[in-house]
């Protein structure tokens, strides 16, 4: 089974991707030394973030 090594965007860490990986034949295909993208992990915190900001301010009691 072939690999890839990539690293992460946002947090900077290695990952080896396998060829059962999503972003594999993306990554692949572009004929880079080190591939960069968005490991799963900093796209859900991002998700996260975002759909907390989008909630509406609960009014405080004062």
């Amino acid at each position: 089974m072939k690999s890839l090594n990539a690293r992460c965007i946002m947090c900077g860490k290695s990952y080896q991707l396998n060829e059962d990986h999503k972003d594999y034949k993306n990554l692949s295909e572009k004929n880079v030394s080190t591939a960069t993208f968005i490991c799963d992990r900093c796209s859900n915190k991002v998700r996260y973030e975002a759909d907390e900001q989008r909630k509406p301010i609960k009014p405080s009691s004062s």
